[in-house]
């Protein structure tokens, strides 16, 4: 499983940091690399360096990528990886959940007239620590 994060620094590159876990629920640290984008042929710099290290030790190939929802990112692994399973990072579908759904929430109960029901007080106090 690969697990790929970004994190701008200040020289305006993405590094991705590649962590990697094996069938005894053990991770490790896979290696980084800085592309310059987030296109597709900046995701083949880092696909086809991942496949070339498998290659040069003679190891199977992944089974099992994490990544968030980039259509760039997912066309190139699956490019490089034909047959490669894909999943989405749970961290990354929590927080496309909250932004989402947060402003339905507050519309539909800012609209509720009845501003002494219980639930109604609850959830405007979680919405007001999340804000």
């Amino acid at each position: 499983m690969t697990d790929l994060t970004y994190k701008i620094n200040r020289f305006n590159m993405l590094l991705v940091n590649i962590v990697e876990m094996i069938g005894m629920n053990r991770s490790f640290f896979g290696g980084s690399i800085f592309i310059s984008g987030e296109k597709e042929k900046d995701y083949k710099l880092v696909f086809f360096a991942i496949r070339k290290l498998y290659d040069v030790y003679e190891l199977s190939y992944l089974k099992t990528f994490v990544t968030n929802a980039c259509a760039a990112e997912i066309a190139v692994m699956k490019y490089v990886f034909p047959g490669v399973n894909h999943i989405l990072c749970i961290w990354y579908i929590n927080c496309n959940i909250l932004v989402k759904l947060k402003l339905i929430i507050k519309e539909q109960f800012n609209n509720d007239d009845d501003d002494d029901n219980e639930d109604n007080s609850r959830l405007k106090v979680i919405l007001r620590k999340t804000d």
